[in-house]
C-alpha cells in the first residue's frame, strides 16, 4: 500500500495561539476551544508527548475506538490512551470498590452510565487521602457529559487539559463550553480560542462554514485565502447505478494511491452496501485496487491511517479524523429533526471538515428531499450534478 504523510508537526510549525496553549502550566485546569481544523487534537497529542518526555503520570482520553487508533498512530510510540467510557468504568470500580451503576440497555445493547447514582456513591465514599491522580489530556471534550467532569473533580482529579468545540457536538450526552468551565472551575477569560484553519483548503472550508450554526462558544475557523481548487459536488444518482458510483470513487482513488478517502455513511446498512460494492465492482484502474477498509463498533478492525486507500465508516465515527478527500454517501438518509434542525447541520459541519482538499456528496433520486433544506444553494459553494 502507498504510504501517506501522517505525523505530528514540529514545535516550529505551531501558531502563536497553539504555542500559548502548549505552554500552559502542568498544574491546574485548562480548556482550549476551536473549530474543526484548528489543530486541537494535534495540541492534545503534543501535550501528551511533553508529559511522556518529562515522565509525568498522564492519560490521554478520547471519545471512541477509531479516534483512539488514529491518535496512537499519529503520536508514534508510547501514547498512554484509552476511550473515556471504558476507562471511567474501570477507574470507578477501583475507586468505589463496586461496578459503575448503569441504566437499561439502548437498542444497540449499550448500557449508559447512571450518573445520578454515580454522584450518590461518590458522596458516600469516606473522606481521606486518595491515590495520586494522573494528568488528564482529553480530546473532543464536548462529547463527554458534564457529569463525567463533575465526577472526576469529586474523585480528586485536579489536572486537566481539555480541547473541545461545542459546535461539533453530535451526541445526545455532551458538554457545552460553559459546562466544562463550570465543572472544572475554569474562568472564561482563561480559555484559549484557536482560529486558524490548518486542514481545509478554501473550497472545503467555505462549504463547512455554511453548516456553522452560529454558536459563539467557539468561533468557526478563519477561511484560508481563496485559491484554485475543485468546488465540492453533489451528485444525484439512480439507486440502480450504485456500481457506477463505486467506480467513480475508485477512479478518484486511483489518481493518487497515497491519498486516504473517507466514505461517511448515514447508517450501518449504507456502510455495508458501499463496502460490498467498492470491494467487488469491476473497475479499470492504472494502479492496484485500493484497500477498502471499514470500521464499526462491533468488530473494531485495525485501520492504517498512514496508508492510502478508502475507509468506509458511519458518520458518527468520523469525529476528530482527517482525510485527503471525503465522500458523503447517500445523504438523503440523514434525518432532520424538526425540533432541532441544527443537530444535522452540526453533523454536516463535522463531516465536511474532515476533508483536506475534496468533498463529494451522493444522494439517491427518489430518496428523502428534506436534507436539501440545509444545503447551500450557491453553485460556487456546492455544485449539483446529475450522475
Amino acid at each position: 500500500m502507498a504510504k501517506r504523510r501522517f505525523e505530528l508537526p514540529g514545535i516550529q510549525d505551531l501558531g502563536k495561539e497553539q504555542e500559548a496553549a502548549l505552554a500552559l502550566p502542568r498544574e491546574g485546569q485548562h480548556l482550549i476551544v476551536g473549530g474543526p481544523g484548528t489543530g486541537k487534537s494535534v495540541l492534545a497529542l503534543l501535550r501528551a508527548r511533553r508529559h511522556r518526555q518529562q515522565r509525568h503520570d498522564y492519560l490521554f482520553l478520547v471519545f471512541n475506538h477509531l479516534l483512539n487508533q488514529a491518535s496512537e498512530q499519529l503520536f508514534g510510540t508510547g501514547l498512554v490512551t484509552e476511550t473515556w467510557d471504558g476507562w471511567f468504568r474501570s477507574m470507578f470500580r477501583e475507586a468505589a470498590g463496586r461496578p459503575v451503576p448503569v441504566l437499561e440497555p439502548t437498542n444497540g445493547g449499550y448500557r449508559p452510565i447512571d450518573w445520578t447514582s454515580v454522584a450518590d456513591i461518590i458522596r458516600s465514599l469516606p473522606d481521606g487521602e486518595t491515590e495520586p491522580r494522573p494528568l488528564l489530556v482529553i480530546d473532543e471534550g464536548q462529547d463527554m457529559p458534564p457529569e463525567f467532569y463533575q465526577a472526576l473533580a469529586n474523585l480528586g482529579f485536579e489536572r486537566f487539559f481539555v480541547v473541545a468545540d461545542q459546535n461539533q457536538q453530535i451526541r445526545e450526552a455532551n458538554s457545552s463550553r460553559r459546562d466544562i468551565e463550570n465543572c472544572l472551575a475554569i474562568e472564561t477569560r482563561d480559555v484559549i480560542e484557536l482560529r486558524r484553519n490548518y486542514r481545509n483548503n478554501y473550497r472545503v472550508a467555505r462549504l463547512a462554514r455554511h453548516f456553522y450554526t452560529g454558536d459563539p462558544a467557539s468561533p468557526p475557523p478563519e477561511l484560508p485565502g481563496p485559491a484554485p481548487g475543485d468546488v465540492p459536488r453533489l451528485f444525484a444518482y439512480a439507486e440502480s447505478d450504485i456500481d457506477a458510483v463505486a467506480r467513480r470513487i475508485l477512479l478518484f482513488a486511483d489518481r493518487d494511491p497515497r491519498q486516504l478517502i473517507g466514505v461517511l455513511a448515514p447508517n450501518n446498512r449504507v456502510r455495508e452496501r458501499y463496502v460490498e460494492v467498492l470491494r467487488t465492482v469491476d473497475a479499470r484502474l492504472d494502479n492496484p485496487r485500493p484497500d477498502i477498509g471499514t470500521f464499526h463498533q462491533g468488530d473494531r478492525a485495525a485501520v492504517a491511517f498512514d496508508q492510502g486507500g478508502v475507509l468506509v465508516i458511519n458518520a458518527q465515527s468520523c469525529k476528530g479524523l482527517e482525510f485527503d478527500a471525503v465522500v458523503l454517501a447517500d445523504i438523503d438518509e440523514h434525518l432532520i429533526r424538526r425540533q432541532d434542525p441544527d443537530d444535522t447541520r452540526r453533523l454536516f459541519y463535522v463531516m465536511v471538515a474532515r476533508a483536506r482538499a475534496r468533498v463529494f456528496m451522493f444522494m439517491k433520486r427518489g430518496g428523502r428531499k428534506d436534507i436539501l433544506r440545509i444545503l447551500p444553494e450557491d453553485q460556487d459553494v456546492l455544485r449539483r450534478e446529475e450522475f
